[in-house]
């Protein structure tokens, strides 16, 4: 629970506050520590070495970064449709197996009236499915297309991707699993 400042000077310094953060200065009085936000790594090397790029770069790299997010993003979707396309297609997948585990309590030519359009919606359901996933995976092809299309515009993505790829291949980025402990038997009785 905070505690109201009882004076307009201690609302200006941020003294009476339970914190105990002053916030001009970045000194925290309870604790002794300047919490100053520090810049990212990458800024102060791009500072260090004056590679800071003009704006026309800028702009196009952040434009850059843009479309593939879009990309990314409609990657995304195709996925979310392929996920949508396996659930329905295990719906009829699932009715059908009740239906045999249940047969033997059950004449077919008696209840051909409910089976018949029972398997109907099933195909249905199955061929649906089917074009989902099947559409999602066409979309996903050309999405990764122009994803490989965008990394070529772009010297810095393209190291990047080319590292990666070094990186898995080696093993480098993955740090090796440990060592699996052989188990040892469970003490008998005795």
């Amino acid at each position: 629970m905070n505690q109201t400042p009882k004076t307009e000077a201690d609302r200006r310094t941020g003294t009476g506050r339970r914190s105990g953060f002053d916030r001009r200065s970045g000194f925290d009085r309870r604790s002794g520590v300047e919490r100053r936000a520090s810049p990212p790594r990458e800024v102060e090397r791009l500072l260090d070495r004056n590679l800071m790029p003009d704006k026309a770069s800028q702009r196009q790299e952040a434009m850059l970064i843009n479309e593939i997010t879009l990309v990314l993003a409609e990657k995304r979707t195709s996925l979310s449709v392929m996920r949508t396309g396996l659930a329905v297609m295990a719906l009829p997948l699932s009715v059908l197996s009740v239906l045999i585990v249940i047969s033997r309590y059950y004449d077919p030519a008696k209840v051909m009236y409910l089976l018949g359009p029972l398997l109907g919606i099933c195909a249905g359901l199955t061929i649906l499915g089917v074009y989902l996933i099947l559409s999602a995976v066409r979309r996903i092809r050309a999405l990764n297309l122009v994803i490989t299309v965008l990394k070529g515009q772009n010297s810095q993505l393209r190291e990047l991707s080319q590292a990666m790829r070094e990186g898995r291949s080696q093993g480098d980025d993955v740090p090796a699993p440990p060592p699996s402990q052989p188990l040892s038997p469970p003490p008998g009785p005795g």
